[in-house]
C-alpha cells in the first residue's frame, strides 16, 4: 500500500528578526518529528511556517525534498497529515486542518481552536535572544511543553497550539517526538486566506468526522489485506494485519 503526502511550501528570502510585530507575519520554525512514533524511531526536519495576518493564521510543515512513498504490510500511518496544515480564524473561532487520504485527496476537517488549558510554570529561558516562559498542557492523548514570548503579543504558535499570553516560540511533546523550534520572524506581503475561508463558510467535517474516516480507511486496508488469504494459516483468523497509529489520539 503506498501513501502519497502532498508537498505544500514557500520560499521566502529575508531571514532577519522582525523589527515590529503587526498584523501581517511570518514566523519560521524548525520541526523536528518522528514519523515512527510509539514504535520507532525516523527523525524528518521540517522548514515550517506561520503565516499571520490579523486575526487569521496558517502554519505550514510541509517536507520540501521528497515526496513520502512507503509500502507497508504492517501498519497504516495516516496521522501525521494533521500536522501539516492548520489553518486558524480568531474571528469565527475555527479551526481547519488537512488530512490526504490514500484516495489521493486532500480533505479539511474542524477542530475546537485552542481548547488547551495551560498551565503555567514559573520557569524562564531565551529562545533565539527572546525571554520565554513555560506552559505545559494534556492535549488529545500527549502532554505538550510550550515556551512562550510576552512580549510578541500573538495568541498564536505552531500547529493546533495556542492561546497563551504570548507567542510560542518552542514547543514539543513530553518525549520530544515532534519538536518545534523558533527561526525567526519577519514581515510579509498580503496573503490570501480565501480558500480556507470559503471552506470555514461551506462547513466541513469536525474531528469526530475525521477519526471516523481514519477507521473506515483501516477497515478497507485490513479487509484488503485480509482477502489474500493464506491457506495454512491456523492462528490469524479474527486477528487484523493493520494496526492504525494516529498522533492524536482517538477512541
Amino acid at each position: 500500500m503506498k501513501k502519497y503526502m502532498l508537498l505544500l511550501f514557500f520560499w521566502f528570502t529575508d531571514t532577519t528578526h522582525a523589527q515590529d510585530h503587526g498584523d501581517q507575519q511570518m514566523i519560521r520554525y524548525e520541526v523536528r518529528y518522528n514519523h515512527l512514533f510509539d514504535r520507532g524511531s525516523d527523525f524528518k526536519l521540517y522548514n515550517a511556517q506561520l503565516f499571520v495576518q490579523g486575526d487569521r493564521s496558517l502554519f505550514t510543515m510541509k517536507q520540501a525534498d521528497k515526496i513520502e512513498a512507503s509500502l507497508q504490510s504492517n501498519y497504516f500511518d495516516a496521522s501525521p497529515d494533521s500536522l501539516f496544515t492548520v489553518y486558524k480564524d480568531f474571528e469565527s473561532n475555527s479551526l481547519l486542518f488537512d488530512f490526504f487520504s490514500i484516495n489521493l485527496q486532500d480533505n479539511f476537517y474542524a477542530d475546537t481552536l485552542h481548547p488547551m488549558e495551560w498551565k503555567l510554570i514559573s520557569e524562564e529561558k531565551m529562545v533565539e535572544g527572546i525571554p520565554c516562559k513555560k506552559a505545559a498542557v494534556w492535549f488529545k492523548g500527549r502532554e505538550y511543553v510550550a515556551w512562550y514570548a510576552p512580549s510578541i503579543p500573538l495568541s498564536n504558535g505552531p500547529w493546533k497550539l495556542g492561546g497563551l499570553p504570548g507567542l510560542i516560540l518552542e514547543a514539543y511533546d513530553l518525549n520530544k517526538e515532534w519538536h518545534a523550534t523558533f527561526k525567526g520572524m519577519n514581515g510579509m506581503n498580503y496573503m490570501d486566506f480565501g480558500y480556507y475561508e470559503r471552506l470555514v463558510n461551506k462547513g466541513v467535517g469536525d474531528f469526530a468526522a475525521y477519526t471516523n474516516e481514519l477507521k473506515q480507511v483501516l477497515k478497507r486496508v485490513s479487509g484488503s489485506l485480509s482477502g489474500q488469504g493464506i491457506s495454512d494459516c491456523f492462528t490469524c483468523e479474527n486477528k487484523s494485519l493493520v494496526k492504525l497509529y494516529v498522533w492524536e489520539k482517538i477512541d
